[in-house]
């Protein structure tokens, strides 16, 4: 087994990774956050089975569950992290209206997200 190589015990444990902020929450659809404006409080990354990374979230108005975000959020939310936005959305909370729109494009639909819906 070469160095790089991970455990087969660290590998099979990432199957169960879980971010702090799912502890003690049900698992929620986004689905029933559509068309509602809600107010992202935590959020954090996880990887996917293809290795990338995608967003899991927390929202003040369901204290009981966190969700995972679909691409439009992922990205939004990659870049503003990235950009050292994180702190601010914590602690003041990032207000976001989840809509579901169809591609013109290939006709598929998707989860559009627009921060600060109200102005």
């Amino acid at each position: 087994m070469s160095e790089m190589m991970k455990s087969l015990k660290q590998r099979a444990m990432e199957f169960d990774q879980q971010l702090p902020l799912m502890e003690g929450r049900e698992k929620g659809n986004t689905d029933e956050l559509l068309g509602q404006v809600c107010t992202l409080t935590d959020y954090g990354f996880l990887p996917n089975e293809n290795g990338e990374q995608y967003v899991a979230f927390i929202v003040a108005e369901r204290p009981g569950k966190f969700y995972f975000g679909g691409s439009v959020l992922t990205t939004r939310m990659t870049e503003l992290d990235g950009e050292g936005y994180g702190e601010s959305i914590r602690q003041e909370g990032l207000p976001l209206l989840m809509t579901t729109v169809t591609s013109k494009a290939n006709k598929r639909k998707y989860t559009n997200v627009k921060f600060y819906p109200e102005g």
